[in-house]
């Protein structure tokens, strides 16, 4: 590195053999210092820390193979940190760095307002696509007369839990403190989103938009839990949808039904695993929850009421809390064993080893809407959801529609014959 030292013109002769010393470097290395400042304070007598401030004031050293890679302009230090830290290839004079951050923050200023413009357009684009689309379902609305039954009770239980008190629009979820829609969120989502694909809940007016995106695939994609709704139909049909959804009709009809034989299944689902996690995380674990212990609760509902469930989830839950005392077993494992603790459990119940227990309804558990109107209104019986199986509520009449048919069937081997009927007339 090539480098000379320049003095001020007044300079005195002390100071100059200062500033001589301070520049001193072996074979001209960047950091090859000769003199420490404490060395030439004690020569000279004067403090350590003064001679760096003597040293800018009377001398500054100029590297002459170090050039501003914009003007040319050639490199000064005025202290040993400046030479020390020197980027030789790279470096700009403070001019040329002034106007470079100057140029970088016009540059940066363009592109927030280009984000902006962008993002306002995306937003407009959005509205004007979610407007449309509102439209659209505002013409597709399914005439109430169509409606099959159970799309009918799960308006129901919509209407239950987030009519609004106008009977216009919904509540949100997150708003809903009374009456749950279902057990357990994901259910929830799912009764909103398939009543929305069905345009029986609208989209709600611009202000509610920002709950609301359409993605790449140009789709809505919509946070139920925030997000509001407006009915399809008018207050008096959907007070009709109610007085009939407590109507107590149709029974056999509805055990025979796919579709509501599977509302009924998530709905016992959605009550086991909510009250799953619940006790789960009042003791510090996380069960995994996937198509494993899925699978295996609907196996246990087949034979077990909710009921009897919760009495299985609390015994295997406490079984895993307890497992966590143990040497080296972190609370990973215990979460991970609560699957094997329910299927335990449910097997020693099932062979008639353990007494089937059953528990009472968990305050912090409420009934839904969604079990009363699939449940109670259907089969008559308070919380019959919770304390019965769905083949002890539908065996009843599963089989006395097997009766009928055979009744039928026999009348229709009977000879034919001829039989004469007098009405008389009705005054």
């Amino acid at each position: 590195m090539k480098t000379e030292v320049e003095y001020e013109k007044n300079i005195t002769y002390i100071n100059k053999l200062i500033c001589e010393k301070y520049w001193s470097r072996e074979s001209d290395k960047r950091s090859g210092f000769i003199y420490t400042c404490k060395e030439i304070g004690r020569e000279f007598g004067f403090k350590h820390q003064d001679i760096p401030s003597t040293v800018k004031g009377n001398a500054h050293l100029v590297v002459l193979d170090c050039q501003c890679i914009v003007c040319g302009k050639t490199k000064i230090c005025h202290t040993r940190s400046q030479l020390i830290q020197l980027s030789i290839d790279s470096w700009r004079c403070d001019e040329c760095w002034d106007t470079l951050q100057e140029k970088r923050e016009r540059e940066y200023l363009e592109y927030r307002l280009q984000q902006k413009r962008l993002k306002e357009e995306q937003r407009q684009s959005a509205v004007n696509y979610i407007k449309d689309y509102k439209n659209s379902q505002s013409t597709e609305v399914p005439s109430i007369t169509t409606l099959n039954e159970v799309d009918r009770f799960l308006l129901a239980a919509t209407i239950e839990s987030l009519g609004a008190e106008s009977l216009e629009t919904t509540i949100s979820l997150r708003d809903n403190l009374s009456l749950p829609l279902s057990p357990f969120f994901r259910l929830d989502q799912k009764i909103l989103h398939h009543l929305f694909k069905l345009n029986l809940l609208l989209l709600t007016p611009e202000e509610s938009y920002e709950y609301i995106s359409v993605n790449e695939e140009q789709e809505l994609e919509i946070d139920y839990y925030q997000a509001t709704f407006e009915f399809a139909y008018n207050t008096n049909d959907l007070t009709e949808i109610m007085v009939d959804a407590k109507a107590r009709k149709n029974i056999n009809s509805l055990v025979v039904n796919t579709q509501f034989e599977m509302w009924c299944q998530q709905i016992q689902l959605g009550e086991c695993l909510s009250y799953l996690i619940t006790r789960s995380k009042l003791n510090n674990l996380a069960p995994p929850i996937g198509e494993k212990l899925v699978s295996l609760l609907r196996a246990c509902l087949a034979e077990c009421s909710v009921s009897v469930m919760h009495y299985i989830i609390y015994k295997a839950v406490e079984s895993a809390a307890a497992y966590v005392q143990k040497p080296n077993i972190t609370r990973k494992h215990a979460s991970n064993s609560i699957s094997g603790n329910i299927e335990r459990i449910f097997g020693k119940i099932s062979s008639g080893s353990w007494h089937r227990n059953k528990s009472f309804r968990d305050v912090s558990h409420p009934q839904s809407a969604m079990a009363k109107v699939f449940f109670d209104y259907v089969f008559g019986i308070e919380d019959c959801g919770f304390h019965y199986t769905l083949d002890e509520l539908f065996k009843p009449y599963t089989l006395q529609q097997a009766i009928e048919q055979v009744d039928y069937s026999t009348l229709g081997s009977m000879q034919s014959t001829n039989y004469s009927i007098t009405i008389n007339d009705l005054k």
